[in-house]
């Protein structure tokens, strides 16, 4: 069953509001969020195009029965905060609501300069975009949720927010927000965490350069609100095409701005402060997220000097022996080759994903929160993916792909086993089952690794040290991603 999310429109890039009717559209897909065309690096294949319209939020809604009180799971999509819909085939719901006996909820939000781009201070108010558009968005879908997923079978009292990559991200800044936190219970974060955001000061200078190439394609700042958005996009493909632009913002020049109001704090130091004690959460990473950035940016370094040069740029030049020691220990366990290559993508795995994680848990624990942390190890038959960033999302949804999870038991075994760890815990807030004992991450840093052939606890010796060596890089130096 889906249902389109009705809003009442202000002029573009206002705050969305919540109508208070809602239509029934049984089988079909509403509008995606306008984007640019984009490929799938693992497939080299662009990525089909739905119906793209500014008109966007709407949400789907898989529900087992409308007569029922059952945990809501509310999907937050990922795609770099630029790309991406709630309403992909990858995401469709039916086989983990009715595995679980679960409704199921995936929605849309504004991306790019329509959902990230803050214009308010170069505008001198005349746009009032923040930069947050996109994650008030994210909070318009679950008022929506907490007002009318009863007339689903949904139990407004019993919300779990999941989401990869910049859904997981954004799902941090909502656990950081307190326009938000009130508005759902548990928390799933795949592969992001709380160290991705904009100062106002970077936010003002990503706009500049966006204006910068809008005055290089004859428009003006001025012109902004009366522009399509195939105009807009123009505008931003163009802005995302400049070494400069690439250089100084890297891939994720849109991301939420920290604001006084839907963001005052970074997150990771909200959740310190106890933003989200109230809030069980569950965060974790793949072994090999970057071979997939890899693959989109076709970075394959073959020399010695790139890599040193790559890691300078991140840490200390006294520490750069020490980090690829300690890479390619974590890369030989796993027997995975140490190429040049693989050594920066385990560089990188560890300093955007893997350490950003283990400080979000710590933080919530320290603060007096409960946290369970996973691992996903199940390599690719594509060898030079390993555990790439995404191969989560196929064994959540159900949705894995043979060519790239491969054809045997223990494919069928880990969708399996993690949608019953995924839905348990929306049930009742641990996603420890009868197969998968599973205590939170403050026990010895005690986490389930979801392995290539078999899943078990694991407190690895290495884990202490690991944290111990990547404890001396600075939080704001991890948010520079």
């Amino acid at each position: 069953m889906q249902t389109k999310l009705q809003t009442r429109w202000h002029p573009r890039w206002h705050p969305s509001v919540v109508g208070t009717e809602f239509s029934k559209q049984i089988g079909k897909v509403g509008p995606i969020a306008p984007q640019l065309p984009s490929v799938n690096p693992i497939s080299s294949n662009p990525v089909k195009q739905l119906n793209q319209n500014e008109d966007c939020l709407n949400l789907n809604i898989f529900s087992p029965g409308i007569d029922k009180n059952l945990p809501v799971m509310v999907w937050i999509h990922g795609g770099g905060f630029q790309g991406g819909s709630g309403s992909l085939t990858e995401y469709e719901g039916t086989k983990l609501a009715s595995s679980g006996n679960i409704v199921v909820v995936s929605i849309n939000y504004r991306l790019g300069s329509l959902g990230f781009l803050r214009l308010c201070d170069i505008s001198h108010g005349v746009i009032p975009s923040t930069g947050n558009e996109g994650l008030g968005d994210q909070i318009t879908a679950l008022k929506w949720i907490q007002n009318n997923i009863h007339y689903f079978g949904g139990d407004k009292n019993n919300v779990t927010i999941f989401g990869e990559s910049a859904g997981a991200m954004s799902i941090a800044c909502l656990l950081a927000s307190g326009a938000a936190n009130t508005l759902f219970h548990k928390a799933i974060l795949q592969s992001g965490a709380g160290h991705t955001y904009s100062s106002i000061e970077k936010a003002n200078k990503v706009a500049a350069e966006f204006v910068n190439s809008a005055n290089q394609l004859g428009f003006t700042l001025q012109q902004f609100p009366s522009l399509s958005s195939a105009e807009l996009l123009k505008i931003q493909a163009h802005f995302l095409a400049r070494p400069e632009v690439f250089q100084q913002f890297g891939i994720l020049p849109f991301t939420p701005v920290i604001e006084n109001q839907l963001l005052p704090l970074p997150p990771h130091e909200a959740i310190a402060q106890g933003s989200a004690k109230d809030i069980i959460i569950i965060a974790g990473t793949n072994t090999d997220e970057w071979t997939f950035f890899a693959a989109l940016l076709q970075q394959n370094i073959s020399s010695k000097e790139t890599l040193h040069s790559a890691l300078c740029l991140l840490i200390e030049a006294e520490d750069i022996d020490k980090c690829l020691i300690q890479i390619s220990q974590q890369l030989i366990s796993r027997s995975r080759p140490t190429s040049y290559q693989n050594q920066l993508s385990e560089m990188y795995c560890e300093y955007w994903f893997t350490q950003p994680c283990h400080r979000l848990l710590s933080n919530q624990i320290k603060a007096g929160g409960r946290a369970y942390r996973y691992q996903l190890g199940r390599r690719s038959p594509i060898e030079k993916f390993g555990c790439t960033h995404a191969a989560d999302i196929g064994y959540v949804f159900g949705t894995t792909d043979q060519r790239f999870h491969g054809q045997t038991s223990r494919v069928v075994q880990l969708v399996n086993e993690i949608q019953s760890s995924w839905t348990a815990f929306a049930h009742n807030g641990s996603p420890a089952t009868l197969k998968n004992p599973w205590p939170s991450y403050d026990d010895d840093f005690c986490f389930m690794l979801f392995d290539h052939q078999h899943s078990h606890l694991t407190a690895h010796k290495s884990v202490p040290k690991s944290i111990d060596f990547w404890s001396r890089i600075s939080d704001q130096k991890l948010a520079s991603f």
